[in-house]
């Protein structure tokens, strides 16, 4: 139970500050304007540098948190790696991004807005609200596939195939020695 509750204390933490951040940027990118602010590059690469920056950090420090906090085992270390790993593809898939505008803007855009502000905008010469959702998505996959691979629960999955079907080879043998002792 207890690394359940360690699990889910973590990655509570995690959403956390991604709910922290997207709500310092709603207030930059809503209320801030409402008194004059001007959009200018000139602030915003700025801005968005050390808002990149705050997510890497933060995985660093979640990471070695962990580790500090651990019995310092291999499987200690890979769990400290996955979570270094999964804020950073998060934050790659946009999860700010879209819980910017589902908690505090009341709603994602229509897919007719262009998400400018993106990297994937500036690359693929589009990006849309459909084409975040896909990307979260994808990149939810892989941060699952990374968990199910660091926690070993395919090996687990495996071994009770595995333990399974030695059963039943087990019940069919001791059934055909039964049978095989009747004959006799």
């Amino acid at each position: 139970m207890r690394p359940i509750l360690k699990g889910f204390g973590v990655a509570l933490s995690i959403f956390l500050y991604f709910c922290l951040l997207s709500r310092i940027d709603f207030i930059v990118n809503r209320h801030l304007y409402n008194y004059g602010l001007q959009f200018s590059y000139e602030w915003a690469n700025e801005y968005w540098i050390t808002y990149f920056a705050s997510y890497a950090y933060f995985s660093i420090v979640i990471g070695f948190i962990y580790w500090l906090a651990s019995n310092r085992t291999r499987n200690d270390l890979k769990v400290s790696a996955g979570l270094v790993i999964t804020v950073n593809l998060l934050q790659i898939g946009g999860l700010a991004d879209i819980i910017f505008f589902s908690l505090w803007a009341r709603g994602l855009p229509p897919d007719s807005i262009m998400w400018w502000w993106t990297p994937w905008y500036q690359i693929f010469g589009v990006w849309t609200s459909s084409m975040q959702i896909i990307l979260m998505a994808f990149t939810s996959l892989i941060v699952a596939f990374i968990w199910i691979k660091t926690l070993s629960f395919s090996n687990f999955f495996v071994e009770q195939k595995i333990t399974k079907i030695l059963k039943k080879a087990s019940e069919k043998q001791s059934m055909y020695k039964e049978s095989s002792s009747k004959r006799s």
